[in-house]
C-alpha cells in the first residue's frame, strides 16, 4: 500500500476529520512531497523513504524551509497554517508506524504577508446574529449547531465530538473536548465553557427528541456538512462569505464586551479567557481582534492584564 493510502487510513481511525479534509491534508503533504523531490540526494533514509515518502526523511530544517518558501511565494498565511496542521498528523501518523523516533519542530511561525494585507475581513454583527437565528429556527438540529457555534465559540473539530453528556444543566457549564495540540498539552484536551439559557433549553430539546444517553454523539455529520449548512445559511441572508470560524470570533468579541455587575468594569480576565477558549491571551488578541469592533478584545485584556 502506498504511503498516501496508508496516511489516509490513519486519519479516517485515529481522527474526527471529513474525508474531504482528510482527502486536502494527503494532497497537502504530497505538495511538501514534491518539493522536497529535488533534493532527495540529501534525505538519506533510502528505506523509510520509499515507504513513507520524502516528508518522512525531512528534518526540521527541511520543514522550516518549505515554510519560508511558501511565505516568498505569497501563499496566504490561512493556507499556511492548513499546510502545517497536515504535517502534523503527517508526523503523528509516522510515529504511530515507529517510521521516526521523533518529529521535526513544527513551532514555526505564520507571518502575514502581501496576500494577506489586502483581504477583507468580516465580523458578525448582533443585527446578523439575529438573522441567522430566524433563519436556523424552523431547522431544529441546524439551530442547535448554529446556537453551539454563537454561544461556545467552538471549533468544528470541537463541535462534533461534543456528546450529550457533556452538558452539566445543573451546574450551568459545558464540557468542550479538543484534539488540537496546544489545548491537549496545556489543558488537558478539555476545557468548560458556560451553558446560556437558550442553548441548555434547545440542547434538552433536542437531546430528548433524539433520545441521545449520555455517550451519544450530538451530531453524527462532518465538518464539510456544517460548513455547507452555514454557507447556505449565509447565502440566503444575504451574507455569502459566512462560515463557521466567524462564529467563534464573535463569541470571543462578546465576551470580551461583557461587563459584571456595575455594568462598567470589564469581566474578561485573560487566564480565564485561556481556559475558556483555549488559546493564549496574546493570541486571542491577535487573532480575534478586529479594528471594525473598535480592537474591543485587546482594550478589555490590556485593562485587566495585571489582574489576570
Amino acid at each position: 500500500m502506498s504511503w498516501p493510502r496508508k496516511f489516509k487510513a490513519y486519519m479516517l481511525e485515529h481522527s474526527t476529520l471529513s474525508d474531504a479534509t482528510i482527502e486536502q491534508h494527503v494532497s497537502r503533504v504530497s505538495m511538501f512531497a514534491r518539493w522536497l523531490a529535488p533534493q532527495r540526494d540529501n534525505l538519506g533514509q533510502v528505506n523509510r523513504v520509499k515507504t513513507y515518502g520524502y516528508p518522512a526523511a525531512a528534518s526540521a530544517d527541511h520543514t522550516r524551509g518549505y515554510f519560508q518558501h511558501l511565505e516568498k511565494t505569497h501563499y496566504v498565511a490561512g493556507y499556511r497554517q492548513h499546510i502545517k496542521t497536515a504535517l502534523r498528523y503527517y508526523y503523528d501518523f509516522l510515529l504511530y508506524e515507529h517510521a521516526i523516533k521523533h518529529a521535526p519542530d513544527l513551532a514555526i511561525p505564520i507571518r502575514r504577508n502581501g496576500r494577506d494585507i489586502n483581504k477583507t475581513e468580516y465580523v458578525l454583527t448582533d443585527d446578523q446574529i439575529q438573522v441567522l437565528q430566524e433563519y436556523f429556527k424552523p431547522f431544529p438540529r441546524n439551530n442547535v449547531i448554529f446556537i453551539c457555534l454563537v454561544d461556545l465559540g467552538v471549533r468544528l473539530h470541537e463541535l462534533l465530538l461534543m456528546k450529550a453528556g457533556d452538558f452539566d444543566y445543573g451546574g450551568n457549564q459545558v464540557t468542550i473536548h479538543s484534539t488540537k495540540t496546544e489545548i491537549t498539552s496545556k489543558y488537558g484536551g478539555q476545557r468548560t465553557m458556560p451553558l446560556s439559557p437558550r442553548l441548555a433549553k434547545g440542547m434538552a430539546t433536542y437531546c430528548a427528541a433524539q433520545f441521545l444517553g449520555d455517550k451519544d454523539r450530538l451530531f453524527h455529520i462532518s465538518d464539510s456538512q456544517v460548513w455547507r449548512i452555514i454557507k447556505k445559511a449565509g447565502a440566503a441572508t444575504g451574507m455569502p462569505w459566512l462560515h463557521p470560524h466567524l462564529f467563534r470570533h464573535y463569541c470571543i468579541t462578546r465576551f470580551a464586551q461583557a461587563t459584571g455587575a456595575d455594568n462598567v468594569s470589564p469581566i474578561f480576565r485573560p487566564k480565564e479567557a485561556s481556559l475558556m477558549f483555549g488559546v493564549s491571551p496574546e493570541v486571542i488578541a491577535e487573532r480575534y481582534d478586529h479594528p471594525s469592533t473598535e480592537n474591543i478584545v485587546s482594550k478589555a485584556l490590556k485593562s485587566v492584564y495585571s489582574g489576570g
